[in-house]
C-alpha cells in the first residue's frame, strides 16, 4: 500500500501534517509528523514529503491523512505506478 498525492488537487493546507502528528503524539505538533508540507511563497510550488516514521496509521481503517484530506489530493494505491499522481517519495 502506498499513499499518493495528486499535485493538481493539493493546496498545501497542511491538514495531513496535523492529523499525522495527532496520530503519533495525540497532540497537534507538526514537527512530530511523518509528513512535511511546504509552499514556496515566490512561485507557489508545493513540496510534500513523507518519511520513514509513517506507519500508514496501522491501527486505523485508513491512513488519517487520506481520510481527512479535504481536497481529495491523497489516496491509497496498491499499484506500483500511477502516471497521473506523484509517488510520495518522488
Amino acid at each position: 500500500m502506498k499513499i499518493i498525492r495528486n499535485s493538481n488537487l493539493c493546496y498545501a493546507c497542511k491538514t495531513c501534517q496535523l492529523v499525522c502528528s495527532f496520530h503519533h503524539t495525540k497532540t497537534f505538533w507538526p514537527e512530530r509528523s511523518s509528513i512535511t508540507v511546504s509552499r514556496n511563497p515566490q512561485d507557489g510550488t508545493i513540496k510534500w514529503r513523507i518519511n520513514a516514521t509513517c506507519d500508514k496509521c496501522i491501527d486505523e481503517e485508513e491512513p488519517l491523512c487520506v481520510k481527512y484530506c479535504m481536497y481529495g489530493a491523497l489516496q491509497i494505491s496498491n499499484k506500483n505506478t500511477d502516471k497521473q499522481e506523484e509517488k510520495v517519495n518522488d
